[in-house]
Parts: C-alpha cells; sequence; structure tokens
C-alpha cells in the first residue's frame, strides 16, 4: 500500500462514521478496504434490533467491493467512535477476523490491517498477527 493510498483508506473509514444504520447509534464502527485494483469501498455497520442480524462494517465493506467484483483486498482499515483512551484501538470481532482470514486466504494476498483511533494513532497488523490458530488451516 502506498502511502497516498493509506491516506485515502483512513479518510473513506473516518468518513463512514458518518453513514451507520440507523442513523442514531451510539456506538458507529467503519471500515475501508483497498483493492488489489486500487479502489477503496467503505461501509460502517448496519444494526439489527435482533443483533444476530447485525451486518458489522468490516462485513459491510467486503460485500460492498465484491459487489463490485473486487474480492480481493489488500487493505483494511478499521476506525470507530468508540471512547478509547490514547494507545487503545477498536479490534475486529472473531466473527470479522474469520472473514477477513477467509478473504485473505482465497486471494492469496496478505491483507494489512490498519487500525486508527480518534487520536490519530495507527496500529498496522496482519491477519496472521491477529489469528494464531486459523480454521481453516
Amino acid at each position: 500500500m502506498t502511502p497516498v493510498q493509506k491516506e485515502s483508506l483512513i479518510e473513506e473509514a473516518k468518513k463512514a462514521l458518518k453513514n451507520p444504520y440507523p442513523k442514531d447509534a451510539d456506538t458507529i464502527y467503519a471500515a475501508a478496504v483497498l483493492t488489489k485494483k486500487g479502489n477503496i469501498y467503505s461501509a460502517a455497520q448496519y444494526f439489527s434490533d435482533t443483533y444476530s442480524l447485525t451486518l458489522h462494517s468490516e462485513q459491510c465493506a467486503l460485500s460492498h467491493a465484491a459487489a463490485h467484483g473486487e474480492g480481493e483486498i489488500t487493505a483494511i482499515c478499521i476506525t470507530s467512535n468508540e471512547k478509547l483512551e490514547k494507545g487503545q484501538f477498536t479490534y475486529p470481532c472473531h466473527m470479522c477476523k474469520q472473514l477477513l482470514y477467509e478473504s485473505s486466504r482465497r486471494s492469496k494476498i496478505k491483507m494489512e490491517i490498519l487500525l486508527v483511533n480518534s487520536f490519530g494513532e495507527e496500529e498496522n497488523l496482519t491477519i496472521d498477527d491477529m489469528i494464531s490458530h486459523a480454521w481453516p488451516r
């Protein structure tokens, strides 16, 4: 990922914080993915009153890219409006980690994971950093 792509990815993830469903969500999670073709697709969560039908921002961003025929993801930026302290980040849940792992495995691209907090701090990881015992191997 180039520095320009990284800046764009962060900016699009932050913009997505303005578009959760429903609009009055207290806690908002957002993500943006960078595809192999260089395009960026972003999304916030889509909340369901049942909770189990809620779509997480990572799922929405991956689906948005796939809907445009782009399943080869090179990087994802994840952010939120959670009340965090400096040095803290919002990590993907285990379900989203699994989806990111499967995406990376299918495309054979080592996906970069960029976490950004409200202080402008960044944490850079790979999916291998996040999943110690992946399934399937």
